[in-house]
C-alpha cells in the first residue's frame, strides 16, 4: 500500500508536470479544445484520488492491526508484530524531502499563470470559431462602415466601434463588428482575421490585439502570464518556502502521509481543475469571467501550498 500510495504521487505529479509544459508551449494560434491537456489534467487527477484512497486504506488498516494488537495483549497470548508506523521511513532524508517539496515550489507559480495564458489564446467565442474553421488573417478593404460609435477614455477618443462589410483579397465580402483605431472609411484598410473556409462566420477586426498571434503557433508568453508567474513566484519564494523550510523535513513527510490533510488537498486541486476546465474546451469563457478565474485560481491555489506549510509547522 505504501508503493501504491508513492507511485501514484510521483504520477500525478509528472502529469501536472507536463501539462504545464504543454500549456506554454502550444502558442496563441492553439486551436480548442485543448484534448492533451485535458487528458493530461484528468489523468493526474486520477492517480491523486487514488494515492487518497490508498491513504485512507492504509490508515483503515493500520487501525485495525492496532485493535487486534490491543486484544492480543489483554488475552495475554503472545503478541504479534506491530503495525508499521504511520510515516514510513524510506525517502525520508531531508534531502529527498526537499527535492520532493521543490518541485512543488517550481510547479505552483507556473501552474498560478496557466490560466492566464490560456486567457490570452482564447480570443473569445468569435475567435474561437473562426480558428477551429482554420483561420488566417488579411488586410481587408472596408466597403462599409455603419453604426460608428466612438469610443472614449477620460473624454479622449481612443477608437471606434462599428459594423463592417470587408471585401477580403481574391474572396467574398463578409461582414464584421470592428474595434479601430481610427475612424473606418470606405475602401480604409483594416486587419482583419477570418476563415476561408467558413465566410458565413465573418470575420473579427480588433486593432487593439494581435490578430496574427491567433494563428500563428509556437512557444507564447502573454504579459499576463509573466505577470502572474513573476507575483506568484515571489509570494512562494518568500512566503511558502520559508514557512516549509522552518516546518523542518520531519514536519514536510508527516504531512505528505496525512490522510485528511491530503484529502483537502485532493478536493481543492480538482476544483481549480473543474473551475479552468472551460478554457480548455471549444466552451471557453467570457472575458470578464476568464479574468477573474486566471487571478482567482492563482490565489487560492497560492493560500492552499501556504495553509500546507502551516500546517506541516505546526506539526513539527
Amino acid at each position: 500500500m505504501t508503493w501504491v500510495v508513492r507511485c501514484c504521487a510521483v504520477g500525478a505529479w509528472a502529469a501536472m508536470a507536463v501539462a504545464l509544459v504543454r500549456a506554454f508551449g502550444l502558442g496563441s494560434g492553439a486551436v480548442q479544445p485543448q484534448t492533451g491537456l485535458l487528458l493530461l489534467g484528468w489523468v493526474g487527477l486520477g492517480l491523486l484520488w487514488l494515492r487518497l484512497v490508498a491513504l485512507w486504506t492504509r490508515a483503515a488498516l493500520r487501525a485495525v492491526a492496532r485493535a487486534r494488537s490491543g486484544r492480543v495483549l489483554l488475552s495475554k497470548q503472545p503478541p504479534r508484530r506491530e503495525p508499521e508506523p504511520r510515516v514510513p521511513e524510506s525517502f525520508h532524508s531531508p534531502a529527498w524531502v526537499y527535492v520532493r517539496y521543490a518541485a512543488v515550489w517550481v510547479l505552483v507559480p507556473l501552474a498560478a499563470a496557466v490560466p492566464a495564458s490560456l486567457r490570452g489564446m482564447d480570443g473569445g467565442e468569435s475567435v474561437r470559431q473562426l480558428k477551429q474553421a482554420g483561420a488566417v488573417t488579411v488586410t481587408a478593404t472596408v466597403v462599409d462602415a455603419s453604426g460608428v460609435e466612438e469610443i472614449e477614455d477620460e473624454g479622449e477618443v481612443t477608437g471606434y466601434h462599428a459594423d463592417l462589410v470587408l471585401a477580403i483579397p481574391g474572396g467574398p465580402q463578409v461582414a464584421a463588428y470592428g474595434v479601430t483605431h481610427d475612424e473606418p472609411r470606405p475602401d480604409g484598410r483594416v486587419r482583419a482575421l477570418w476563415a476561408p473556409s467558413a465566410p458565413q462566420l465573418g470575420a473579427v477586426v480588433n486593432d487593439t490585439k494581435d490578430l496574427d498571434a491567433f494563428v500563428h503557433t509556437g512557444w507564447t508568453w502573454h504579459v499576463e502570464s509573466i505577470s502572474m508567474l513573476v507575483i506568484l513566484g515571489l509570494f512562494v519564494g518568500l512566503g511558502v518556502v520559508p514557512l516549509s523550510v522552518a516546518a523542518g523535513a520531519d514536519g514536510l513527510h508527516d504531512l505528505t502521509w496525512r490522510p485528511l490533510a491530503q484529502s483537502v488537498n485532493t478536493a481543492v486541486l480538482t476544483l481549480l481543475f473543474l473551475w479552468i476546465r472551460p478554457l480548455l474546451t471549444a466552451q471557453g469563457l467570457a472575458a470578464d469571467v476568464a479574468a477573474a478565474t486566471a487571478v482567482g485560481f492563482g490565489i487560492v491555489l497560492l493560500f492552499l501550498y501556504l495553509g500546507q506549510s502551516l500546517r506541516a509547522l505546526s506539526v513539527s
